[in-house]
């Protein structure tokens, strides 16, 4: 299944030289594509512009920026091109690019000195929008000197700003900031996203991020092996798939969701609903008698099995034969007590079904610097912790956590054999071939109790399906998301609550697309 992946500045220059040399493709139609996929975004966006200013370095993105005004023109739009250095240093493309401009008669006002910078400076300031095409992602110094100033001067003018590949200034291959760099309304960049597109602080200054297609073929894109990836809208949609006409409950599985303590069953509701929202066939809390009334009385549509995990006399064998037997995945952790004799049923669970399974919660908790026994026979299974649980997890600090997310959770997913799906702001989905997905849905409103729960449940159905560990997360976590997105859309991102995202799940899968 075609995946939207992210790429560095290496990864990116080795897919254009593939494209070039392995393909066939003249660069200069690389470039030609470009130029016009930015002025594709600037006809929808912008489509009252009348005057563009358009700085330009020498390099080749200087050259997509050459090439646009050209097209601009062509479009009746004014246009006036402020180059940054001498004409002699456009070489290849961008340099033939530039005499085009020169034949065709578009202004151009040379950048050399602090002086003829300020002249432009003055003209690029009439502008109604503004194109950063300076640099490209090449770039992994400081801008200094006349870059550094004109970078200053695009973020002092009111005009809106389009980016060419990347702002000006920031490392492609980096979400790390560094000033200067221009603060972008849209950037426009070509076959996949880069680094510095996703992640903050850098994300920050790419405003709108529009990827665009330049003809390069996806086999180039292919062979550079890439194990980083977003999660997209067609990606979600394509694994959830729809409904056959012929289908029952039995086609959508059974979720076994072993959940809730006193004064915890609010837990086992929620991520019964979670499974319920993502359309599970049938659903089976198994809890302790007191929780089980109260699940009883707010989870109309699912069935209860009770059994008190932390009791001696309770069968473990028996649960385990109910989900091993009549299920199609299971959740277990949401609410469970934390306490030693909780954890030890925990770990009996864990190591006898042999179900799909979702470790969420407290039972990530029995299982602290003991990641290697989550998954000892190679089952599907996915685990939800957030940086705390994952911390706890692995015997490290939350703030190594959050200072290397992607790297963590892929170390976290080889040791225990597990999906990890790391939440928090743009969550990580490892896997433990090493693959993973960032989603890009979701928004502080979610951080309340619950939402973890509902989409532990969510996962759960998915796995019921007979839906791959892999491709479940990746799904949940996006729908999860999207749902809490839609919640915010309508009263704001203060006091969401979990119940109500569950409930607008349907929702977000209905907008999916196919």
């Amino acid at each position: 299944m075609a995946r939207l992946k992210v790429v560095t500045a290496e990864q990116m220059q080795r897919i254009d030289k593939r494209a070039i040399e392995e393909f066939l493709i003249p660069s200069i139609v690389l470039m030609e594509n470009a130029s016009l996929a930015v002025m594709e975004v600037v006809s929808r966006d912008f489509p009252d512009a009348q005057r563009v200013a358009v700085f330009c370095g020498t390099g080749l993105n200087g050259g997509d920026g050459l090439a646009l005004a050209r097209h601009l023109v062509n479009g009746d739009i004014a246009v006036d091109i402020i180059l940054l250095g001498e004409s002699e240093a456009c070489k290849g493309d961008a340099g033939t690019n530039l005499q085009i401009c020169t034949r065709i008669g578009i202004p151009i006002h040379f950048a050399r000195d602090d002086e003829s910078l300020d002249k432009a400076l003055e003209i690029a300031s009439a502008a109604d929008l503004v194109v950063d095409a300076i640099f490209g992602t090449g770039l992994s110094r400081t801008p200094a000197g006349l870059h550094a100033r004109s970078i200053e001067a695009i973020n002092g003018m009111r005009a809106p700003v389009i980016a060419i590949d990347i702002p000006s200034g920031l490392n492609a291959s980096s979400s790390d900031l560094r000033e200067p760099a221009v603060s972008a309304d849209v950037t426009v960049t070509f076959v996949a996203p880069k680094i510095c597109h996703i992640f903050e602080p850098a994300a920050g200054k790419c405003g709108d991020v529009v990827v665009a297609d330049i003809s390069i073929p996806s086999a180039a894109v292919d062979r550079e092996e890439i194990a980083l990836s977003l999660t997209g809208p067609r990606d979600a949609g394509l694994i959830l798939g729809t409904r056959a006409r012929e289908s029952h409950k039995g086609t959508y599985g059974h979720v076994a969701i072993v959940a809730g303590s006193p004064g915890r069953s609010g837990a086992a509701i929620l991520a019964a609903r979670g499974a319920l929202r993502a359309g599970a066939g049938l659903i089976t809390v198994v809890t302790d008698h007191q929780s089980a009334q109260i699940v009883d009385s707010v989870s109309i549509e699912s069935m209860s099995l009770v059994a008190d995990i932390t009791a001696g006399s309770v069968d473990l064998a028996a649960i385990i034969d109910h989900i091993n037997g009549k299920t199609g995945a299971a959740v277990i952790g949401p609410g469970l007590a934390d306490d030693e004799k909780s954890y030890e049923a925990v770990r009996t669970l864990v190591q006898q079904i042999d179900r799909p399974l979702v470790i969420d919660a407290s039972a990530l908790n029995a299982f602290v610097s003991r990641g290697n026994e989550l998954n000892a026979h190679g089952h599907q299974r996915v685990i939800t912790p957030h940086p705390g649980e994952l911390a706890r997890l692995m015997n490290i600090s939350v703030a190594d956590i959050q200072s290397n997310r992607m790297a963590v959770a892929r170390e976290a997913a080889n040791i225990t054999k597990c999906v990890v799906v790391l939440k928090g702001h743009q969550t990580v989905v490892a896997d433990p071939e090493g693959e993973l997905a960032i989603n890009p849905t979701g928004n502080p409103g979610m951080a309340t109790g619950g939402m973890g729960d509902v989409l532990a449940g969510l996962i759960a159905a998915l796995l019921a399906r007979g839906t791959s560990s892999w491709d479940a997360a990746r799904a949940a976590v996006y729908v999860h998301g999207r749902a809490g997105d839609l919640l915010s859309e309508e009263h704001g991102d203060v006091g969401l609550a979990a119940m109500d995202l569950a409930d607008r799940i349907p929702e977000a899968i209905h907008g999916l697309s196919l």
